[in-house]
């Protein structure tokens, strides 16, 4: 019996490794790239791609085609977006990416939310992040090899089915703008101007957590790596975010976080901050979102243009006039003045 059953996961693993669905050995000459498995795929890519430029960020980055960003920054580039991406799972896939190749340029599109928390916190409700293959040692990839989730989509691959929805499209594996709405009634729908934070319930931040967690999770990486240019970004939310973030007593804090991020890097020259958030022709522009904080692909495009051209850059000379600029537009920006109906 104990053979029958070796022989059996060896047949599994085989099958696994070869058909190789989530592409850990091998970029695959006809990918699958399954809404639900970000976190499986991407450590592959990072591995095998080719590129001398590397996006990491959030959801609201996934809409960045590969090569809007390589016509952006010059050169390959690759897109290793993950939907509601901690600090603590940036700094694991930018171990991935350093420990496949040294990349020219990293832009690393930073979410005031993926600091929340102790360092190493992260968001369940991403789904389980495999460690394992994020490393370069295959050794502990039998968790990959014998996994029902993985066979079942080695079978359909084989048999040639669709199980479930997938892209194929290499360039943009995670693009998502082509399913959703934007514009200001989609923003809108539903949505308590009074009380922003009830329909995304995102978690108080506290200063000491998130100088915590950059500490633990963004600054090794970047004095480790001086020969790769950082340009870490803060992103366009609409003015709906700020608007929430001071009912929430939470301006002063994200502030306050970026004025300490700014003088935590004044001395790195691989570094530089990116800040779009005072930008109020785009972020107070409600067409351009379909909620308060996704913004439309000619956002995803721009914010790169603008990395990748040099503008917009604050330091720890300059970032009290940014904070000075963001706070007067939030004063002077008036929200619609009704709700538009559900």
């Amino acid at each position: 019996m104990l053979a029958i059953a070796g022989t059996c996961l060896a047949v599994v693993a085989a099958v696994d490794w070869l058909v190789d669905p989530f592409q850990q050995y091998r970029l695959a000459t006809a990918p699958r790239f399954y809404r639900l498995h970000h976190r499986w795929i991407n450590p592959g890519i990072a591995k095998h791609a080719a590129y001398e430029t590397a996006l990491i960020g959030s959801s609201i980055m996934e809409s960045t085609p590969n090569d809007v960003i390589a016509g952006a920054c010059g050169g390959p580039a690759v897109n290793l977006s993950m939907p509601a991406i901690s600090a603590a799972e940036m700094r694991v896939m930018l171990g991935t990416v350093f420990g496949a190749r040294e990349p020219r340029r990293v832009i690393a599109v930073l979410d005031f939310n993926a600091f929340a928390g102790a360092p190493d916190a992260r968001q369940e409700s991403a789904g389980p992040l495999p460690a394992y293959l994020y490393d370069r040692n295959v050794l502990n990839d039998l968790p990959y090899l014998l996994s029902a989730t993985v066979l079942r989509k080695s079978i359909s691959i084989l048999l040639r089915r669709d199980d479930e929805p997938f892209r194929t499209d290499a360039n943009a594996p995670w693009y998502w703008a082509d399913r959703m709405r934007f514009g200001r009634e989609e923003v809108l729908r539903g949505l308590d101007l009074a009380n922003l934070n009830a329909r995304f319930r995102q978690p108080a931040r506290t200063l000491p957590e998130m100088r915590a967690s950059f500490e633990h999770n963004i600054l090794p990486i970047v004095r480790a790596h001086p020969r790769t240019r950082f340009d870490l970004v803060w992103p366009p939310y609409s003015m709906l975010v700020w608007m929430d973030f001071a009912q929430r007593r939470q301006l002063d804090v994200t502030l306050a976080f970026k004025r300490y991020v700014a003088q935590s890097v004044r001395d790195l020259r691989n570094v530089d901050i990116v800040d779009l958030q005072d930008h109020v022709e785009v972020t107070g522009n409600l067409d351009l979102y379909m909620d308060l904080y996704h913004f439309a692909p000619q956002v995803d495009r721009w914010l790169v243009e603008r990395a990748c051209a040099g503008l917009d850059r604050v330091d720890a000379a300059n970032v009290a006039s940014y904070e000075r600029r963001l706070r007067e537009a939030l004063l002077a920006w008036r929200p619609p003045a009704t709700r538009v109906a559900q």
